[in-house]
């Protein structure tokens, strides 16, 4: 799929011109020619999230740059035709939903839990549409097109091998009912897996949530009672007011086992907030649901992907570089959280910034990148132009 995105930058790669500081100034020159942001190409790296995508818009958005610098440079058996340019617009096309879905579900500053169904069901719906979209291209390409056919079954058996996994841990079905946004308004839509009964069905996974509701967090003692300014008054206390008749009498009455915390969310309006997920919970545990707030507290605690572990990984790598050999890992995981402390304090970190980057394996910066404006534009484009090739 890649090999006409990548039939630049490999050729340069082996004629050393990518690597070249004259060819790097050369380039730049281009660039700037046709007023473009003087960036490098990249290359594609199998263990780094996005790579193709980013290299795919990396060589779209350069484009102009790039004939421009095949053209002055006489390096023409470099040259990408106008079909091959439309194939890597395609394949950008095609990875443009992937990548959103990732940046949503590597982030570990937010909860995430509550979006893991819905993007499975976004990454589905896209690998239908193409599939679809195959099926009524004609002309040229159509063969070329239709290649790529295995690729997306084997995306779908991917995507459904992972999907399947959902259905054991019950904090992805929990995450989605706890989201005051969203509640079970997934489970009850036509195209949803599930069907319309079992443990799998609005019905199956409200009754597990609310089980597990019941079970661990509806007894739990919600706090110290709210304080009371003394009065002044020479009234008994009620608590030495003789009518422990009726007292008791309250206090013998059956609790009402048909609603809780939980049926009443349920029951309650999904709401329409753009305040962060956490947030929302705020409010709603000091005021109407104290105890489901807990079980929101523990579910969304639970990161949707594994990225912040891989991340930091990446990161104590940057750390202990081979000049560092020598470093105690109590000093590499001091040095990690202080960078995490600098960060969330917004304060300037200078050359630790280079030192430790992201923790995907690239120092690039949003001033690496296209611009955003272009990359907006570029897209609303594609969309309004409704072609595949």
């Amino acid at each position: 799929m890649i090999l006409c995105a990548t039939n630049f930058t490999s050729k340069a790669n082996r004629q050393k011109t990518h690597a070249s500081p004259l060819q790097k100034e050369n380039f730049k020159r281009a660039c700037q020619f046709n007023q473009l942001k003087p960036l490098q190409l990249i290359f594609d790296v199998p263990t780094r999230w996005n790579s193709v995508y980013t290299m795919c818009e990396r060589g779209v958005y350069l484009r102009k740059a790039i004939d421009t610098y095949v053209q002055q440079q006489a390096f023409f058996h470099l040259e990408i035709s106008q079909q091959e340019w439309k194939r890597v617009e395609f394949l950008l096309d095609i990875l443009e939903p992937f990548k959103r879905c990732n940046d949503r579900m590597e982030g570990t500053k937010r909860p995430g839990i509550e979006k893991v169904f819905w993007v499975y069901e976004t990454l589905f719906n896209e690998i239908d549409r193409l599939v679809e979209a195959m099926d009524n291209v004609i002309g040229r390409d159509s063969q070329w097109i239709r290649e790529l056919l295995p690729a997306f079954q084997a995306m779908r058996a991917k995507l459904t091998k992972y999907y399947d996994k959902t259905a054991t841990p019950f904090v992805y079905g929990d995450g989605m009912i706890l989201d005051p946004r969203l509640k079970l308004y997934l489970t009850k839509q036509s195209q949803w897996s599930g069907g319309d009964e079992g443990e799998y069905s609005t019905a199956g996974y409200s009754a597990a949530c609310r089980k597990r509701y019941c079970e661990r967090y509806e007894k739990l003692p919600t706090g110290l009672a709210p304080s009371i300014t003394p009065t002044t008054s020479q009234k008994r206390p009620h608590s030495a007011i003789d009518d422990d008749d009726f007292e008791q009498m309250v206090n013998s009455l059956p609790a009402d086992g048909t609603t809780n915390e939980y049926d009443t969310y349920i029951a309650a309006p999904r709401v329409s907030d753009k305040r962060p997920l956490l947030d929302i919970w705020q409010t709603y545990s000091a005021t109407s649901f104290p105890h489901l707030g807990f079980m929101a507290r523990d579910v969304f605690a639970v990161p949707a992907t594994g990225a912040g572990v891989e991340r930091e990984f990446s990161r104590s790598g940057k750390v202990e570089t081979k000049l560092r050999a020598q470093l105690d890992p109590v000093t590499t995981a001091e040095t990690m959280m202080y960078v995490d402390m600098l960060k969330r304090k917004n304060r300037a970190i200078g050359k630790a910034e280079i030192v430790i980057d992201g923790g995907k394996g690239q120092t690039e910066t949003p001033e690496d990148e296209p611009p955003a404006e272009w990359r907006n534009d570029w897209f609303k484009f594609r969309k309004n132009k409704k072609t595949v090739l």
